[in-house]
């Protein structure tokens, strides 16, 4: 009885919590990026259009782009490498018109700076590979990149203070 009680009276918190918690989450998981996104180019293999990025042979690549190729849907695209080595946390793709999908590779980690980095991969039993070359500035993460790395922690570190403040409210009207 008493634990149905208690139950009731957390249950206000437990909705504040709750909405605070997904509202931040989510308002910061749609709105941020983590990684820049390049530009792309054009490139024909096989009677094929691949849009690659960042470009064959550019220079000056963000340390926190993602990696790009965007094919036909039917395209399969297998032996993704890149070097030197590049741990991927995840790769995602996207419908990008009636018949095209966008792959994109997202890095664990920022790029090394002044590096010049090669892709390959075969695309619908076309082998690609094209290079290129990071900044020579070091790693400044953007407002939005601390957010999006960061999303969990705001939005769990916002809920509990803002349950706190409410709980707070509560206790000060019950007491007066």
């Amino acid at each position: 009885m008493n634990l149905l009680k208690n139950l009731r009276a957390a249950s206000p918190l437990i909705a504040v919590f709750s909405a605070i918690f997904i509202a931040v989450l989510l308002a910061i998981l749609f709105t941020q990026a983590a990684n820049s996104s390049p530009s792309q180019y054009v490139f024909e293999r096989n009677g094929m259009e691949i849009k690659l990025g960042p470009p064959p042979n550019s220079t000056d690549i963000p340390l926190d782009t993602t990696i790009t190729i965007d094919a036909l849907a039917t395209a399969t695209i297998t032996d993704f490498h890149v070097t030197p080595q590049v741990p991927l946390t995840r790769w995602y793709s996207e419908v990008t018109g009636p018949l095209n999908y966008l792959y994109t590779y997202y890095p664990a980690q920022p790029l090394q700076p002044a590096t010049v980095y090669t892709v390959s991969a075969t695309v619908s039993d076309a082998s690609l590979s094209w290079s290129f070359t990071t900044t020579a500035e070091l790693f400044k993460p953007s407002l939005s990149y601390l957010l999006a790395t960061n999303a969990l922690w705001i939005a769990l570190s916002t809920a509990v203070s803002a349950t706190a403040i409410v709980s707070l409210a509560v206790r000060w009207k019950k007491t007066s």
